[in-house]
């Protein structure tokens, strides 16, 4: 070795340590200042920052890692309950205090991230990066969606309003009554509404455990599917019953008969409530946990399934959304998982009709709820008609493009079979 690599050397390791201290100390603050200023009291809050700690598990840490983190979260969660609010809060919020967990993963795994090397570093980058992406598109789209509210001051609630009531009865305010009526059937469904987030998390952390599916394709989908849905949200501006109905909520829906003497019109409603119902994200994020789910195990397959359906109910029973906002997004989710699905060419017949088929029907629904009321409100057999029609194509579709991966892998096989063979 020569001399100028020797003195190089120790000055190259200092300038790199260096690096680190700043870097390790701007992440701390960074933290420090989302600590204070993030809103913890929202609900996706605290279940987007909670999924940096389900990622952190995903990766099998330490025990004292694990430990310390959880003793963290918990002393953080003490502290605002009782130091900075001095127990003004009647008590505590189960998504603060998941927040509060998942912000010190976060400043634990960072800190590992900045001063880990090679392969640790990279493992430890894709369960920081994800859960990053993660929350700020949470944190983003809640400011987002109150924008559109300034965009469309009216919107065509009541459009879908009359679809519902089109099929003979109103399913939202049928599930608010439950919700109502029920405390622990309500409890565990706004529970289950607002950790959307964590499902998220956790199919993601499967795939990332499971290492034969690049896992940053989950994270595309859903940000795809909320972009896409955001460009809908425009389309068909629409908040939900709750907002429409107001207190009446959910006790007193308009009859059938009441529904064809409304006069079908934009509404004024609170620039603030966000313009996002049609079609539901939320239904449509489940749905994809569930397609993704296909190549893991059937308990997980059963849990997703379990999930859409859990969040089908939760989505009325809440009043933040109508039946058809769930039934258009069936389709949607299927033509972005078919968007999404590069693994082979769009001209190929198992992604190009899921991807076409989706799109059509989802602004096929769109046109119709506009300008085609009057037809679903002649006989309830017109509207059920097409929500069946659309829901067997959605799920013919979703059939195809989730064939893909069965169809690459025997692909694989045969491959693997014939280079055995010399062929």
């Amino acid at each position: 070795m020569s001399a100028a690599e020797q003195t190089n050397g120790p000055r190259v390791r200092w300038v790199d340590g260096l690096l680190r201290i700043l870097l390790a100390t701007g992440f701390g603050l960074l933290i420090l200042l989302a600590w204070v200023g993030l809103p913890f009291e929202v609900p996706y809050i605290g279940f987007g920052l909670a999924t940096a700690f389900v990622f952190q598990v995903a990766v099998r840490p330490r025990r004292w890692e694990l430990l310390g983190v959880v003793l963290g979260g918990t002393a953080l969660a003490l502290f605002d309950q009782y130091i900075v609010h001095q127990g003004s809060k009647p008590d505590f919020q189960v998504s603060a205090c998941l927040g509060f967990l998942g912000l010190v993963s976060f400043l634990v795994v960072g800190f590992r991230a900045i001063w880990a090397e090679g392969e640790e570093q990279q493992q430890l980058k894709s369960i920081l990066i994800p859960a990053a992406a993660l929350t700020f598109f949470v944190l983003g789209s809640q400011s987002l969606l109150n924008l559109a509210g300034l965009v469309f001051p009216d919107t065509t609630d009541l459009y879908a309003y009359a679809f519902d009531g089109s099929l003979g009865f109103q399913p939202s305010f049928v599930m608010g009554r439950i919700f109502r009526h029920y405390s622990l059937v309500g409890t565990v469904g706004y529970f289950t509404y607002y950790s959307l987030p964590l499902g998220m998390a956790l199919v993601y952390a499967a795939h990332l455990r499971r290492k034969k599916t690049k896992p940053l394709f989950i994270i595309e989908l859903f940000m795809t599917a909320g972009l896409l849905g955001y460009f809908l949200y425009l389309t068909f501006p629409a908040t939900g019953p709750v907002y429409v109905a107001g207190p009446e909520f959910p006790g007193s829906p308009l009859s059938l008969s009441d529904l064809h003497g409304l006069v079908l019109r934009t509404v004024p409603i609170n620039w603030m409530i966000p313009r996002n119902a049609m079609p539901s994200l939320h239904v449509t994020w489940a749905l994809l946990i569930w397609f993704n789910c296909k190549p893991l195990s059937r308990l997980a397959r059963a849990l997703a399934f379990t999930f859409v359906l859990t969040t089908v109910f939760d989505t009325m029973g809440t009043g933040e959304h109508y039946f058809i906002d769930l039934v258009v997004a069936f389709p949607f989710a299927v033509a972005v998982q078919a968007l999404c699905t590069r693994s082979i060419p769009v001209r190929s017949r198992a992604r190009f009709a899921p991807l076409v088929g989706g799109a059509t029907v989802t602004f096929l629904w769109l046109i119709l709820l506009r300008y085609g009321t009057s037809v679903f409100l002649m006989t309830p057999v017109t509207p059920w008609a097409c929500v069946i029609a659309s829901t067997a194509l959605a799920v013919r579709w979703m059939k195809q493009i989730l064939s893909v991966e069965t169809f690459e892998r025997r692909s694989s096989a045969g491959r693997a079979h014939a280079t055995a063979a010399g062929l």
